[in-house]
């Protein structure tokens, strides 16, 4: 009886133990939000606003690079001469017209002035004198050589004078007589005087002229200043984008190009990974999603690291829910809302590569 109830007493305290250790498991049980995906880096994709000839390239596929670092040149040669000429236009502006300038704008405003009181007064007395003494020269000349015409006309009727003799005369009289028609169309031209259109095309010359001296006289208006100062910052960007710089710290993805290639305005002709901007993707169910919060800290495990652990912290939480992705097995799991956790990853010492398979933990505290 005595061996029985000390059998009895063994059993019972073995099944408290049990049942203490099943207890304490139980409450000590790890139900830590857990998932797994592949690293990832945020990549950046750069080139030129203005493109053109590659000239040099600096780095290879797979360099690591820091922020501010050449990548590529470009032939600068076009830009360097716009940059001159945007830098002098806005020298010019800024300190206004030298005095050969100024000097030389009034000589032609006098000169367009003159050009236009002249046809808007008419030719002189004296002119129009002139053109009439002319006329009358010519007339005298047209008369004398037209009877010299006649005379050797009918003496070569009658074989008095050779034919040669009176060819010759003829052809005096017709010259003279053109003599006369143009100094009577010179003489009708200048009592007729200018044309209107004429006149008010010196006027008009004149005008400009006189607008232009005051321009220079007075400097340029700050509008006029700030314009060529725009237009010279606008110049000092485009020249600034003959390289192609490395935003951040990152290592060369993929870079096609060669020396040589013509390369288009805003045409990405480089991939960057960033060091420090690498990541994991999880997905938690919806029933489990109020349990993550941004910031939240994270263990990531990385199998190719040696099961390394590294801290990380939630920096993104999806807004919508959606199905799980279809890597999954059954049909059953398809049809499960979850959420889309981005979990960032610290790594200083950059084990951690994009293209990796990770597991993720994340923890309960703040």
């Amino acid at each position: 009886m005595n061996a029985k109830r000390i059998a009895i007493g063994v059993v019972v305290v073995v099944i408290i133990a049990v049942a203490t250790v099943l207890y304490g498991g139980w409450f000590r049980h790890d139900n830590a939000l857990q998932g797994s995906g592949t690293v990832e880096a945020r990549n950046i994709r750069v080139g030129s606003e203005v493109g053109g000839r590659i000239d040099k390239i600096l780095v290879r596929e797979g360099d690591a690079v820091q922020a501010g670092q050449v990548l590529i040149t470009f032939d600068d040669k076009e830009l360097l001469a716009s940059l001159a000429q945007a830098r002098a236009a806005a020298e010019k502006s800024r300190r206004g017209s030298r005095p050969e300038e100024i000097a030389e704008s009034r000589a032609a405003a006098l000169e367009a002035k003159a050009d236009f009181e002249l046809k808007k007064n008419g030719y002189r007395q004296e002119d129009i004198a002139s053109a009439q003494a002319d006329l009358d020269r010519a007339a005298a000349d047209e008369t004398r050589t037209s009877l010299d015409f006649q005379r050797y006309d009918a003496l070569a009727q009658k074989d008095l004078v050779s034919k040669q003799q009176r060819d010759t005369a003829e052809a005096n009289w017709k010259v003279a007589l053109a003599q006369k028609q143009n100094a009577q169309h010179k003489l009708d031209q200048l009592n007729r005087g200018y044309r209107p259109e004429e006149i008010a095309s010196a006027e008009a010359r004149y005008l400009q002229a006189q607008a232009t001296l005051e321009k220079v006289q007075r400097g340029n208006r700050r509008e006029d200043i700030a314009a060529a100062q725009g237009a010279l910052a606008y110049d000092e960007a485009r020249f600034r984008e003959r390289q192609v710089l490395a935003p951040s710290a990152a290592t060369v993805e993929v870079l096609d190009v060669r020396p040589g290639d013509l390369i288009g305005p805003n045409t990405a002709i480089a991939t960057l990974l960033e060091r420090d901007q690498i990541y994991v993707r999880i997905y938690i169910p919806e029933t489990e999603i109020y349990r993550v919060h941004v910031g939240q800290k994270a263990q990531i495990t990385v199998d190719s690291a040696g099961r390394q652990v590294f801290d990380g912290a939630v920096e993104q939480i999806n807004q919508q829910a959606e199905f799980l992705p279809r890597n999954v097995q059954t049909r059953e799991e398809r049809v499960h809302q979850v959420f889309g956790v981005k979990i960032r990853i610290d790594d200083p010492s950059h084990r951690v590569l994009a293209g990796m398979a990770a597991d993720v933990k994340l923890l309960d505290g703040k």
